[in-house]
C-alpha cells in the first residue's frame, strides 16, 4: 500500500514538472521571438555574426537572451529563498520582503548609486545587495531569538519593523537628494523592479550568485527537512544545526542579492509561490526545491511576457508583483493562526 502511494506521488511530481517545464519553454521561446525588430531580420543578423559582417548590436544575442537568463534566475532565486526561509523558521509567512531582507540589500545598493561606485566598479552593486541582505537577515534572526530559540510569534513583527525602518532610511536619502534628477530617476526605475534593458552585465552580476545559492540550498535539502522538525530534534538526528543554518543564510543572501542587483525589488515570489508549491507537493525539499525553481522561473517569465504582449508600460513587473504579494499577504495573515499551526507541526 505504501509502495503504491509512493509510486502515485512520484508520477504526480513528474507530471507537474513536465507541465511547468513546458510552460517555461513556451514562454522562453516567445520571449526570444517577440520584439520590435522582425524575427527574420534578427536571425539574418545572427548568421552574419559568423562571417564578421553583422552589426555590433543584435536584439537576440545582446538583449533578449540575457534578459531571459535574468528573468529565469530571478524567479528561481526568489521562490527557493522563500521556501528555505519558511522551512527554517517554520513559518509560512516568512519571506525576503516580509523579513526586511530585500530592504536591507536595497538600502546598500542605493548607497552605491548615491556614491557612484557602480560607475567605476559595476560589481559593487551585487556585493552591496548580498551584504545588505545577509546583514539584515542576521539582524532580524538575532532580534527574534530568545532563550536559544527563534520566537515565531515575534519573527514576522520584527521583520516588518526592520523593513519599515530600512525603507524609511532609504526614503530619507532619496528625499535629501531630490535635486539630483538623474539619480532619482535611476533609483525609481530600479526600485520598481524592471526587466527592461537587461544585458550581459546584469547576467554577470546575478548568475554566479544564483548558481552558488541554488546549489547550496539543494546540497542541504535533507538537513532543511530535519531542521523543520525543530532544533532539538535536528541535533538528536546528528545535524550540526548552527553550521547548517549559517550556510543556508549565506545561500539565501546570495539568491536575494543577485535578484536585487539585476532586477530590483520584487515581491510575491518569495512569499506565495513557495507556500503554494508546498501545499501542492508537500514539504519534502528534494521535491520542493526543484519544483520551486521551475515554478518561480515559469511564473516570472510568463508574467514578464504577459506585460510585454499587453504593452503595459505604466507598470513594471515589480509593481504588479508587489500588488499581488500584498493581497496574498493579507489573505495569509487573515488565516495566520491556522497557517502557523500547520507550519509548527512540520
Amino acid at each position: 500500500m505504501i509502495s503504491l502511494y509512493n509510486t502515485q506521488k512520484k508520477r504526480s511530481f513528474l507530471k507537474l514538472n513536465i507541465i511547468i517545464s513546458v510552460l517555461l519553454v513556451v514562454c522562453s521561446v516567445f520571449t526570444l521571438l517577440l520584439g520590435d525588430t522582425p524575427w527574420q531580420l534578427v536571425w539574418q543578423d545572427v548568421l552574419k555574426r559568423f562571417d564578421g559582417t553583422a552589426l555590433p548590436w543584435n536584439p537576440l544575442l545582446d538583449e533578449r537572451i540575457p534578459r531571459l537568463i535574468v528573468i529565469i534566475c530571478t524567479g528561481a532565486s526568489l521562490a527557493v529563498a522563500g521556501a528555505v526561509m519558511q522551512a527554517l523558521f517554520q513559518n509560512p509567512l516568512a519571506s525576503p520582503n516580509v523579513l526586511g531582507i530585500s530592504c536591507g540589500g536595497g538600502l546598500l545598493v542605493v548607497l552605491v548609486f548615491v556614491l557612484e561606485w557602480h560607475l567605476e566598479y559595476p560589481f559593487a552593486i551585487p556585493i552591496a545587495a548580498f551584504t545588505g541582505s545577509l546583514l539584515t537577515l542576521l539582524f532580524v534572526y538575532s532580534l527574534s531569538r530568545s532563550g536559544g530559540k527563534v520566537q515565531l510569534n515575534t519573527l514576522i513583527l520584527t521583520g516588518i519593523a526592520v523593513s519599515s525602518l530600512l525603507f524609511a532610511i532609504q526614503a530619507a536619502i532619496m528625499y535629501a537628494l531630490r535635486d539630483r534628477w538623474m539619480l532619482i530617476q535611476t533609483l525609481t526605475e530600479w526600485e520598481a523592479g524592471s526587466t527592461v534593458d537587461r544585458d550581459w552585465k546584469h547576467v554577470h552580476m546575478q548568475l554566479p550568485l544564483t548558481l552558488v545559492g541554488l546549489y547550496g540550498c539543494w546540497f542541504y535539502r535533507s538537513e532543511i527537512d530535519i531542521l523543520a522538525l525543530g532544533e532539538e530534534e535536528a541535533k538528536n538526528l546528528g545535524v550540526e544545526v548552527e553550521k547548517v543554518r549559517w550556510r543556508l543564510f549565506l545561500c539565501v543572501a546570495l539568491l536575494i542579492g543577485g535578484a536585487i542587483a539585476s532586477v530590483g525589488m520584487i515581491a510575491f515570489f518569495g512569499l506565495v509561490l513557495p507556500h503554494l508549491v508546498r501545499y501542492v507537493q508537500g514539504p519534502a525539499n528534494h521535491h520542493l526545491i526543484p519544483l520551486c525553481i521551475l515554478v518561480g522561473s515559469a511564473s516570472f517569465t510568463a508574467m514578464d511576457l504577459l506585460l510585454r504582449m499587453l504593452e503595459i508600460h505604466a507598470l513594471s513587473i515589480g509593481n504588479i508583483s508587489a500588488i499581488l504579494g500584498g493581497v496574498a499577504f493579507l489573505v495569509l495573515m487573515r488565516g495566520s493562526r491556522r497557517f502557523l499551526h500547520m507550519g509548527g507541526r512540520r
